[in-house]
């Protein structure tokens, strides 16, 4: 091997592990643009989803007071908030309105039937109140389960595409080490070529063999 051919050898394994270093960077750059976008979108989601996620807490928070898991206090005080509340006080005066028509359509405001129908009525009206009350308070919890069992899909869908991202980089890394640690080897083969063909041709020249 030549003294311009062992320099040019040198020159081009310079710049091929160069070019390896820099395709390295723009794979690396590329898949950290590829994290960044799956952790943007899971962030969106988990926004997204949050409204619903609170709701059903709010949801499962109510329906356990309401059916006492959580105390007799918390059961008294949802209780005592439906008995309070505006929706109830409106179907109670509207039924006891239309009992009271009907009533007096018939003349029987002062019979014991009419006081026995509104003291009935209320009674009704404020058990009907709580299992309306339980249904909506379970379909607020069912909401907030859905919304977690989509988010949480999502975020095993997420930490895939991650670990994947992250293997693909792995292997770029990999690629490139051993891509610099062949030209590094046979630029070192390349050395010692050219080391022998000198060393050679000088023992040649000193022996007599030589020009």
């Amino acid at each position: 091997m030549g003294l311009f051919s062992f320099v040019g050898g040198l020159i081009g394994a310079g710049k091929s592990k160069k070019a390896s270093r820099l395709a390295e960077r723009d794979g690396i750059a590329y898949l950290d643009k590829a994290l960044g976008e799956q952790t943007r979108q899971y962030d969106q989601t988990r926004t997204d989803y949050a409204p619903y996620r609170e709701a059903g807490t709010q949801g499962l928070a109510g329906l356990e007071d309401l059916i006492g898991t959580n105390g007799p206090e918390a059961q008294a005080a949802a209780l005592q908030m439906l008995q309070n509340s505006p929706e109830l006080a409106q179907t109670v005066l509207n039924g006891e309105n239309a009992i009271r028509q009907n009533a007096s359509a018939s003349g029987g405001l002062r019979g014991g039937n009419f006081q026995d129908g509104i003291s009935r009525f209320r009674g009704d009206a404020f058990s009907q109140m709580i299992q309306q009350q339980l249904s909506r308070l379970g379909g607020l919890a069912g909401m907030g389960i859905g919304a977690t069992d989509s988010v949480s899909a999502f975020g095993a869908n997420k930490a895939n595409q991650v670990s994947n991202i992250y293997g693909q980089q792995g292997d770029i890394r990999q690629q490139g080490l051993l891509t610099r640690g062949g030209i590094n080897a046979q630029m070192w083969s390349n050395a010692g070529s050219f080391l022998d063909d000198s060393v050679n041709k000088i023992a040649k020249f000193f022996s007599g063999g030589g020009g």
